[in-house]
């Protein structure tokens, strides 16, 4: 009994280690936490902030909530199975634009396109039998050219969705150049411009990005 105990517990911790989202918020605490003012060019570090959008950048809209986003990632899985019923992922997808965080010392605009997402789950729901159809579920699979139906009854669907938001606190780990801000004033005087913080890929070519506001700490 204490063996099947202990293999069970070992499983489930294995299953933590190796999940992606944890993995990724590893990484993330791994590295050294800078303000943005004092966030050195080259260097791998993680930074975190209010979100903002960037100016005249229109934002996206998260495909299963319709919510007004820089950024979305979707599950979508399927239960599969006679008897030993089993779940299947059958979409994992993701999506994000440029974006600016701001912390007290000062602003800086992340890279969309490289970023690798741990999202808070913040919209859920499911499809079968005694449940109602999604229907901006079954036009996301649709589009992916995924049917929510079987041969007679609905599939029983589970999704998941995190997006980052407007006002979110966010974190993300990646390497920084600095370059002049026209939109900000510096205190040196009237001609001066601020600095802006552009955050990019790691050195092992990913940027990280999470609204886990522990790792903010």
């Amino acid at each position: 009994m204490l063996i099947v105990f202990g293999v069970i517990v070992l499983t489930l911790l294995l299953a933590m280690f190796f999940n992606r989202d944890l993995q990724l918020k590893r990484r993330i605490r791994s590295l050294p936490k800078s303000s943005i003012a004092e966030t050195p060019e080259g260097i791998d570090v993680r930074v975190t902030g209010e979100l903002e959008y960037v100016d005249g950048l229109a934002p996206l809209v998260a495909p299963l909530s319709g919510r007004a986003c820089v950024a979305w990632r979707v599950i979508v899985r399927e239960r599969r199975g006679g008897k030993n019923k089993h779940w299947v992922k059958v979409v994992e997808e993701e999506s994000a634009i440029d974006f600016v965080l701001v912390d007290p010392s000062g602003r800086a605009r992340v890279d969309g396109t490289a970023l690798s997402l741990a999202l808070d789950v913040d919209a859920s729901g499911g499809t079968g039998f005694f449940q109602q159809d999604v229907p901006q579920l079954e036009r996301f699979l649709s589009d992916r050219g995924i049917s929510t139906r079987g041969f007679i009854f609905g599939k029983t669907l589970q999704y998941k969705e995190g997006v980052l938001e407007l006002g979110e606190k966010v974190t993300v780990a990646g390497s920084a150049t600095w370059e002049k801000d026209p939109t900000q004033r510096a205190r040196g005087g009237y001609r001066d411009v601020g600095k802006l913080l552009r955050v990019g890929a790691l050195s092992t070519g990913e940027l990280l990005a999470s609204d886990d506001e522990s790792l903010a700490r």
